[in-house]
């Protein structure tokens, strides 16, 4: 994505002021009306500078998506971090991802206006959100259960990255506390745990 390797605290902050001026651009603009030279005026840099960090709009777009992202997970992380048990973990995780979703201003924007260049960021395996939200999950359910096979850890993290994505671009009336409450129990108990038990 970067054509030339950042490196020293002037490039990583030059890049730094290019993802926040894009992210704003994104959030008044959308994508299809974001211009490299909106972005080189609101990050106070020439459009050549845009260019040399990343070398194309579909670059900048996705370097921006990958970064939102990364706040996006360490929320989710850290939620996590604080508990012991796996279910109240997952419980607290699933909830970060879905309130951190709704108050997410870009987020909400192309939901709303431009969900057609949204949602192949978002929702394909080829675009750049799935891969690291499978790889942060992958951690968390790593972390809180260890003994679990490589194979099922990557399946589960999958099923679970896709499952939030689902919820967080179409989210459900409920509060966020409700439904991962609901997710949880049906996650960690499954089918059967989460029926009444007969009468």
């Amino acid at each position: 994505m970067v054509r030339a390797p950042v490196t020293g605290r002037a490039g990583i902050y030059t890049a730094e002021r290019i993802l926040d001026a894009t992210v704003a651009t994104m959030t008044v603009h959308g994508i299809a009306r974001l211009s490299l030279e909106d972005v080189a005026r609101r990050a106070g840099v020439s459009r050549q500078t845009v260019y040399r960090y990343f070398p194309s709009k579909r670059a900048l777009v996705h370097a921006a998506v990958l970064r939102e992202e990364a706040g996006f997970l360490e929320n989710v992380t850290s939620a996590s971090d604080g508990h012991r048990r796996f279910e109240d973990a997952l419980q607290a995780a699933i909830e970060a991802a879905l309130r951190t979703g709704r108050e997410h201003a870009l987020l909400n924007r192309l939901l709303a206006t431009e969900p057609q260049a949204l949602l192949p960021l978002v929702t394909t395996d080829t675009g750049p959100v799935l891969s690291a939200a499978r790889q942060a999950l992958g951690a968390v359910l790593g972390s809180h259960l260890p003994g679990l096979p490589a194979a099922c850890l990557d399946s589960a993290a999958d099923t679970l990255a896709r499952l939030l994505v689902s919820h967080v671009i179409n989210p459900a009336g409920d509060p966020p506390a409700a439904v991962a409450a609901r997710l949880t129990g049906l996650l960690v108990h499954g089918l059967a745990g989460a029926a009444p038990p007969p009468k």
